[in-house]
C-alpha cells in the first residue's frame, strides 16, 4: 500500500471545499430568493431583489435555475459584465431564468 503524499491530500481537501461551498451557495441562494421575497441577505442590505420578468415573486424552480446558471456567468466573469451592455440590465443567469434584479 502506497500512502498519499501531503500535496495530493491538500489539493483534495481544497477541491472538496470548493465543491461543497458551491453547493452551499446554490442552496442558500435558491432557498432565500424563492422563500424570502426575492432577497438574499446581501440583496436585502443593498435594497435590491430578484423578480420574474412579469414582476411576480420568483418560484423555487426559477430560483434554482438562476442560481445554477451562475456557473455560466462566472466564465471569465463575462456573464456578470454582460449587464453593462444589455438594455434590460440582465446578466446571463437572469436571461436564462427570465428574471430581473430590481430596486426594492
Amino acid at each position: 500500500m502506497h500512502k498519499a503524499g501531503f500535496w495530493r491530500r491538500f489539493f483534495a481537501v481544497v477541491i472538496d471545499h470548493i465543491f461543497s461551498l458551491g453547493v452551499f451557495i446554490i442552496l442558500y441562494e435558491t432557498i432565500l430568493v424563492s422563500q424570502w421575497g426575492g432577497y438574499t441577505v446581501g440583496k436585502k442590505i443593498m435594497g435590491i431583489r430578484v423578480v420574474s420578468v412579469d414582476d411576480k415573486p420568483i418560484s423555487l424552480v426559477e430560483a434554482f435555475v438562476r442560481s445554477i446558471s451562475k456557473i455560466l456567468s462566472y466564465f471569465l466573469f463575462l456573464g456578470f459584465l454582460w449587464m453593462l451592455l444589455d438594455p434590460e440590465s440582465q446578466t446571463w443567469h437572469d436571461k436564462i431564468a427570465e428574471t430581473y434584479v430590481v430596486e426594492a
